[in-house]
Parts: C-alpha cells; structure tokens; sequence
C-alpha cells in the first residue's frame, strides 16, 4: 500500500469508529470525543486543541516502517510502500527494482467527530455563561454610573 493511501486510510477509519461508537457508548452513560473547552496548560501530549466548538484535536502519532522502490524501465518512477509483511502478487513485469526499508515518524492533527449531546449541553452551558457575563457587565456599569452621579451631585 502506499504511504499516502495508508495515512488517508487510516485518518478515515479513525474518524469513521469514533462516530460509529458514540451513540452506543452514549446509550451506556458515556460519551466518546465530548465537546468541551480544556485549559490549555494540561493538555497532553497526543492533545493538539479544541475549536470554538468543543472539538477536540488530537494529534495521531504515525510510525511506519517505509520502502523506497525505485524501479527502472518503461514507466521508471519511485514510491514510498507501506512494509508489509505479506506481499501476495500474481504477474510478470519486465523491470527491475531497489528497495530500502526506512522508519518515519510524524504526527497528524485530526479534529474527531464530537458527540453530538455533549455538543448541544456546551452550547448551552456557553448560552448560559454568557448571558451570566452580560448581567454582570450591566450590573458594574449601574454601579458605577450611580457612583459618579453621587460623587458629582
């Protein structure tokens, strides 16, 4: 497989298992990916962020052993495989090829799929804390005006 198929295959299947099992957790009491706001001086390692969502942002840790094929003939050109360990291929070509067997490491953001009640309960949390700050806004400025109108009065 190549590397660029294995990545966006793998990126795919992450997203595409945590939605799959949110409802199901959800129907147990939990909740797989819950929106939320985290301070940012406890994020973890694998923790890249949230949105202004709630979403998380993890960062997906890759370490892929790579072959380098280069291959000589009509249509020469080289290519980064995914190391398999069983390789089944069936055919004749008239080339030949170089391989070196190479580690990469790297990490990829990826934003998972939120719970979608969880989503709804920060939205109304964030609602509610807003409309808390507004009160407490109007509130400072009563105060105050009504201080400067005692002082010049």
């Amino acid at each position: 497989m190549e590397l660029k198929d294995f990545i966006k295959e793998t990126l795919v299947q992450i997203a595409v298992g945590v939605e799959a099992a949110q409802t199901e957790v959800r129907d147990c009491g939990g909740f797989v990916n819950p929106a939320h706001r985290s301070d940012p001086k406890n994020n973890v390692e694998t923790h890249f962020g949230v949105l202004g969502n709630g979403q998380n942002i993890f960062l997906v840790d890759f370490d892929i052993s790579v072959t380098v094929v280069e291959e000589t003939g009509a249509d020469a050109k080289a290519k980064l495989q995914v190391v398999s360990f069983l390789k089944i291929g069936v055919g004749i070509e008239s080339s030949t090829s170089n391989s070196a067997t190479n580690r990469i490491g790297f990490k990829v953001p990826l934003g998972l799929p939120v719970d979608a009640v969880s989503e709804e309960q920060l939205k109304q949390n964030d609602a509610e804390l807003q409309e808390k700050r507004r009160k407490q806004s109007e509130a400072i400025r009563a105060h105050n005006k009504n201080k400067s109108n005692s002082w010049m009065g």
